[in-house]
């Protein structure tokens, strides 16, 4: 509540407007203890939220981990001109010799010549016009053509625009000459194109096909090949240029006929495992960074009181049992080849950090990559376990879940102290709210009773004039 600047005392002898004030400023006192302890609640609400965001990335970095193709996965290491390749993580380390003979083709397809490429090419006023198109096994599409739907744009724009697995454009010859062409989207021997036109014959005569030998309507100008290669001397068909699963778990992407036989090597793709790996040891010291930011102690000796610059969280019982949860993972030993992180040249460090933070870890890039190249699937197995409740990352996982969580009905161990703390700051609002209230009731019946003492202390003044002047007059 604002001060009352001015009381009306007048001349009284006593300074009611600096009492006023000197009561006011008491009063107010009594929210500095509240105003101080919403002060300490909200740095801890924000010190825990430094703490959710480490761990979230820590947590990301999990996922990453918790995924066969993170830790066992492979590579392409060859150079390739023929062909180019893309391996998963169910492709086997080795060397394959590849042979491309021959590169999958579309059919396609040629009119005679047309003069004209906006003259009607079929039977003025046929009822009932429709074009029929197939391609290979894929459904056949009718479309219905009125008259100015039968030239040659018109014929182009209805085909193209029905969604059937053909392709068609016009190509004009230097004598001036229109040709249809037609093609299969679709690669491969299977995928033929057939064209029929039912009610109107002048039109079928034109652009039908029907794979035979007509001299009429349209005619191949080139066959619908498969692709044929060959992997270690086993001859493989494919209708289509993307060859998957020869050899098994590649993907094989044909570009041209080879002049000879090409090598395609395949190696454990380590650097990519690396990574994620690092990724995580990363995120994790920065928990621990987090962590001893916001629970340092900055007492100048150990019989120091002064805590003025210590963290908002020195000494919660929620940061140290979230420290021990991630310590517990690290501890839990494994029943694969690999038991233990130190095998895997990941190990805790036993000092404390640059920026006084301990239990961090390290690792030793040459013994992982080591282990990675010689056993990946024993790494492998050590980080995902069975998926469910074995396995490093899938422990962490599961940990980290049990931190964080906020769903409705589980409140992980980080989001129950920070909803615990965001009740407490409601309270000291209300709390504050309410002394407020009591102090402005306060000061406004000190505003009152000041007014009436001036009031009375006027009157005094007043009556001892008069009486004053009354005994001056008598003397005389």
């Amino acid at each position: 509540m604002p001060a009352i600047s001015n009381l009306n005392i007048g001349n009284s002898t006593f300074d009611l407007d600096k009492l006023y004030s000197q009561l006011e400023q008491y009063e107010t006192q009594t929210l500095t203890p509240i105003t101080q302890e919403a002060t300490k609640v909200q740095s801890q609400i924000s010190a825990f939220g430094q703490l959710r965001t480490a761990l979230e990335a820590l947590q990301k970095a999990t996922t990453s981990l918790n995924s066969a193709s993170a830790l066992d996965s492979t590579s392409i290491i060859s150079t390739n001109t023929s062909f180019s390749a893309k391996s998963n993580n169910n492709a086997s380390v080795g060397n394959y010799q590849i042979l491309v003979k021959q590169l999958a083709t579309a059919q396609t397809l040629l009119s005679d010549k047309i003069s004209s490429n906006t003259q009607p090419l079929g039977t003025a006023g046929a009822e009932g016009r429709t074009l029929t198109l197939s391609s290979g096994s894929g459904e056949p599409v009718t479309i219905n053509l009125s008259d100015g739907d039968t030239s040659l744009n018109g014929i182009i724009n209805a085909i193209n625009k029905s969604g059937a697995d053909v392709v068609a454009t016009s190509i004009k010859s230097s004598d001036g000459e229109y040709y249809l062409s037609l093609s299969s989207k679709n690669t491969g021997a299977d995928n033929t194109i057939n064209v029929t036109v039912s009610g109107d014959d002048t039109l079928q005569k034109v652009i039908g096909y029907d794979g035979g030998a007509s001299k009429t309507g349209m005619h191949q100008t080139s066959q619908g090949q498969d692709a044929l290669i060959e992997v270690n001397g086993i001859p493989v068909k494919s209708a289509s240029n993307t060859v998957v699963d020869a050899p098994y778990g590649i993907t094989l992407t044909l570009n041209s006929v080879s002049a000879q036989e090409e090598r395609l090597e395949i190696a454990n793709n380590t650097a990519d495992a690396v990574k994620n790996i690092k990724a995580w040891v990363s995120a994790y010291n920065n928990v621990q960074s987090v962590v001893t930011s916001i629970t340092k102690y900055s007492g100048s000796s150990g019989l120091s009181s002064d805590t003025s610059s210590s963290g908002p969280l020195m000494g919660n019982g929620t940061v140290r049992d979230i420290q021990s949860q991630l310590r517990n993972v690290l501890n839990v030993t494994q029943s694969g080849a690999v038991k233990i992180m130190a095998e895997l040249g990941i190990t805790q460090n036993t000092t404390k950090a640059a920026d006084g933070s301990v239990g961090t870890l390290s690792i030793d890039e040459n013994k992982l990559s080591s282990a990675l190249s010689t056993n990946p699937h024993a790494v492998y197995e050590f980080f995902l376990g069975d998926g469910k409740t074995t396995g490093f990352s899938t422990l962490a996982s599961s940990t980290l879940d049990n931190i964080l969580s906020d769903s409705y009905t589980s409140k992980g161990t980080l989001t129950a102290a920070v909803n615990t703390l965001n009740d407490s700051y409601d309270k000291l609002v209300q709390r504050y709210d309410q002394q407020q209230a009591r102090i402005d009731t306060t000061m406004a019946r000190y505003k009152l009773q000041f007014s009436q003492l001036n009031k009375a202390l006027s009157e005094m003044n007043q009556t001892k004039d008069y009486l004053t002047a009354q005994f001056s007059n008598s003397d005389d």
